[in-house]
């Protein structure tokens, strides 16, 4: 980079340079009127000169929600006269200032902003005639051609290439005026760039991106399709492999991607960190995943058969969490393409054909079998604990709790379930560090991505520096897989009441007593409650069951709102029953606190309470009381609770189908995590056996597919008439 200083030796040249330029502007009115006729056709002349070119700005499009183009991309970086950075200009001092007053002529243009702002063709043509060079360059080596491509008409560009501006001429980061144009989506500058023989597969030096990656990354629907048209490839990749349908996933550009794949870019592509396409399609955009599965589903009509490719789906099979030392591997590579339907729980994609046949084969592969010893472990593991709980409710005469030889059974019982315990705090703790470390090598692989696209991002385009920054905090925000699943934090409510009953019955054992013994009966009978419903976890794998249990989990919210209004009206009654019959022999439910409480909620279930005291104490009170709380009550919350638990068992009937397949997806990959399992499989059968994988065609194996297909069509269609009556309506008024 050359160092330039922006003041001149000589002091007579700025004057004489002045002078140059007022002696070729053309005549001003006065002058005109003073020197005669021959002025004022020479004026013309040249005004008439630039009457052809279009010298305003490009009214470009709003995209990306409004973001200004500026904050995608600056143009001309500001000349820092006295800074170690200045413009790339020739040594020349004659020449250093003519290229830099053209450089500075955008400048002023772009700084002002205005709609009605103008080229002044004139001035650049008389600076290019006195030796300014067309070529000259900014600090980071953009040259007019990349500020002209960024605001202003096609005819501009034409002017420079006609005074020998080089379209080839890329920065000093390989970006050309063709990855300007494309990355803006300025289409007729796009179209006229590849007119004039520009470069289609211009390469930048760093990241390795072609102009169809500067399309594809900023959403530039427009670009990418002429792009294409003229030639280019939508298998080019960059410096990791990316495609430009792959770069627009990780961008979270949804219509490029769309765009990318109706005119055929690959979606099972792998870049060299190891991420599958379809994986960050996923991640991002249901939708276009969706239309992206469909590459991976071949169906022949002829023949009555369909493919299903599921080996692009999965990648090679590596398991750094088999050691959980940190130096059996640095690096945890990304998740399959099923990890992330299941772990962002995309109904709409767990019933695609792929996804179902996919989670097929697991499951018969090794789904079915790890379901079922999971579910067999923890029947025993039930059934032990609720023989210890209802062998220590048996009272006895004697002191002692276990009287041998004849208890011996209880003590084996009691031992069996310490042992099936172990095993199942031991199979917790392994998963917390497996996701622990998971999330850990995870964040480290995801940091690292993000921070090599960091490194080499342009400093003329803080729009890309701004979405890796915000990538990069959302990943260090990121929480494992483990903490996300309450069936893992009701486990562990479980362990912790069988601990502390058997802890209680222990003390009791050594330390007989009453009280010990009536507490550890209590604890018993609670534990024995939840221990028997954490037994749902291990039965969603089965799909007759999945959706009931899904069902019993979404209505947890209903009755927190439910218990919530049912409090509101709960509390106030309570107080005022106390006032009016509390602590009276007269009405001996009331008498007490508990019995007061007990008596309101059997008047919420319409039962039997005392009614007639009441009355008898209060005539005026008792019914107004009773009346307004059992309104209230009975049939306000409780018929409020019935709606929505109707409303949510409809909801998840809808998609009962789509819960069924994600809590057995979702029980496959816990038991494919599951290291004592592989040796019962091939872990290679996918990319073995499933490269197409055959089938025949059956009559519903389609229909939900199919019925979601006509759905989203009937709604693009829908939007796009409703997109075109808004466009309508807009330029009606400018008629």
């Amino acid at each position: 980079m050359k160092k330039r200083s922006s003041i001149s030796p000589d002091p007579g040249l700025e004057l004489r340079r002045t002078e140059n330029h007022r002696s070729q502007a053309p005549p001003g009115p006065s002058e005109c009127i003073s020197k005669g006729p021959e002025a004022v056709k020479a004026a013309s002349r040249w005004t008439s000169q630039w009457s052809s070119y279009s010298r305003r700005r490009w009214m470009q499009k709003r995209k990306l929600a409004g973001i200004q183009v500026e904050t995608k991309y600056r143009g001309l970086a500001e000349d820092e006269g006295g800074g170690e950075q200045i413009d790339e200009t020739d040594t020349t001092n004659e020449k250093q200032f003519l290229n830099k007053k053209l450089l500075d002529h955008f400048r002023h243009l772009a700084a002002t902003n205005q709609d009605t702002d103008q080229v002044d063709l004139q001035l650049l043509d008389g600076l290019i005639s006195d030796g300014a060079d067309p070529n000259s360059s900014d600090r980071y080596g953009q040259t007019v051609l990349h500020e002209i491509c960024r605001l202003w008409s096609v005819d501009v560009m034409r002017f420079f290439l006609d005074r020998g501006a080089d379209l080839l001429c890329s920065d000093q980061f390989g970006v050309t005026a063709l990855h300007v144009a494309s990355a803006l989506d300025y289409q007729d500058m796009v179209q006229f760039l590849i007119s004039q023989k520009a470069d289609k597969d211009a390469r930048t030096l760093l990241d390795c991106q072609t102009p169809l990656h500067y399309a594809a990354k900023n959403d530039a629907v427009g670009a990418i399709r002429l792009l294409l048209q003229a030639g280019a490839s939508s298998s080019c990749t960059d410096y990791k492999n990316r495609t430009p349908l792959h770069l627009a996933a990780n961008m979270e550009r949804s219509e490029a991607a769309r765009v990318l794949l109706e005119l055929g870019a690959e979606a099972g592509v792998k870049d060299s960190d190891g991420q599958l396409c379809i994986t960050a399609l996923i991640g991002q955009m249901s939708p276009v995943a969706h239309l992206a599965l469909n590459q991976f589903h071949v169906t022949d009509k002829v023949t009555r058969q369909q493919y299903f490719y599921l080996n692009l789906l999965q990648p090679e099979t590596r398991f750094p969490e088999d050691n959980l030392q940190e130096n059996s591997d640095e690096t945890c590579g990304p998740p399959s393409a099923l990890e992330e339907v299941v772990q962002e729980g995309k109904l709409d994609l767990i019933m695609h054909p792929v996804v179902i046949k996919l989670i097929q084969i697991k499951w018969k592969l090794y789904g079915r079998f790890g379901a079922w010893l999971l579910l067999i472990l923890n029947f025993l593991f039930n059934v032990a604990w609720t023989t210890v709980a209802i062998s220590v409710s048996v009272h006895r005469d004697e002191p002692d709790r276990y009287i041998f030889p004849q208890d011996w059974w209880r003590v084996l019982l009691v031992v069996l379930a310490l042992l099936l315990t172990a095993e199942e705090v031991f199979r917790e703790l392994q998963d917390i560090l497996r996701s622990r470390r998971r999330l850990r090598l995870r964040r480290r692989w995801m940091e690292r991505r993000l921070c090599d696209d960091l490194d080499f991002s342009h400093p003329m385009w803080p729009q890309e520096k701004s979405f890796f920054l915000d990538q990069i905090t959302k990943v260090r925000r990121m929480r494992g897989s483990y903490s996300r699943d309450l069936w893992n934090v009701f486990d562990w409510l479980v362990y912790c009441l069988l601990a502390a009953s058997f802890c209680v019955h222990m003390t009791d054992v050594f330390h007989p007593s009453d009280l010990l013994h009536a507490l550890s009966l209590r604890l018993f009978s609670v534990s024995i409650i939840f221990l028997w419903l954490r037994l749902m976890k291990h039965v969603r794998a089965f799909r007759l069951m999945g959706p009931f249990i899904v069902m019993l989990g979404n209505i947890i919210g209903d009755v927190m709102c439910f218990l919530f209004l049912y409090a509101e009206i709960f509390i106030p009654y309570a107080c005022s029953f106390w006032i009016i019959f509390g602590g009276s022999s007269s009405v001996p439910s009331m008498k007490t606190v508990p019995g007061l409480l007990y008596s309101l909620y059997r008047i919420t279930l319409v039962d039997e309470y005392e009614y007639a005291a009441m009355v008898t104490m209060d005539e005026v009170m008792a019914p107004l009381l009773c009346g307004t709380f059992l309104a209230a009550s009975s049939i306000l919350c409780v018929n409020l609770l019935i709606a929505l638990l109707t409303d949510t068992f409809q909801r998840v009937h809808d998609n009962s189908q789509a819960n069924a397949v994600m809590q057995q997806a979702a029980v496959v990959l816990q038991v494919g995590s599951m290291t004592f399992l592989r040796r019962f499989y091939d872990e290679q059968y996918i990319s073995k056996y499933c490269s197409p994988l055959a089938d025949n065609i059956t009559a519903v194996s389609g229909f939900h597919y199919e019925t979601k297909d006509i759905k989203t069509q009937i709604k693009e269609t829908l939007d796009q008439i409703l997109v075109l009556q808004k466009d309508t309506w807009e330029a009606e008024p400018s008629r």
